[in-house]
């Protein structure tokens, strides 16, 4: 059921990464399951940031609830930090349009790592890791 799952929302995520040329690609990946309560943790998120300048982010929680959310916009990148510009989400998988709305995030970029500046991930525990180009 997991890997339907998994299946399921990277083939939504990949038909829009190989439309269009990819400047970076970074991904958070983390599965944890537990014996003892029986409860299995999947935090997946992912960012491409396209050469036209405009990026595309998935991000899926599952624990007690599913938290899924999709974000796209522009970006840009100044001195070392990547400011992305949300300009439409979605906040359900099964949402058909888009809802337009204007809010910003900005990311430290060191070395091969995203570390998040502002917003409302500005506490997160994980970093999005840049994967190497094929």
């Amino acid at each position: 059921m997991k890997n339907i799952l998994l299946i399921l929302i990277f083939s939504v995520f990949a038909n829009s990464v190989f439309s269009q040329e990819i400047h970076e690609k970074y991904q958070y990946k983390k599965e944890k399951s537990s014996n003892s309560t029986g409860w299995n943790i999947t935090d997946l998120d992912s960012l491409v940031l396209y050469k036209n300048g405009t990026f595309h982010r998935t991000r899926l929680y599952l624990f007690h609830e599913v938290v899924y959310s999709e974000i796209k916009g522009e970006w840009k990148i100044k001195n070392d930090t990547i400011y992305l510009n949300i300009q439409q989400q979605k906040e359900n998988k099964s949402d058909k349009k888009w809802k337009k709305i204007k809010a910003s995030l900005q990311y430290y970029k060191k070395r091969r790592k995203l570390k998040p500046i502002n917003g409302l991930e500005f506490r997160a525990t994980h970093y999005l890791k840049r994967l190497k180009n094929k």
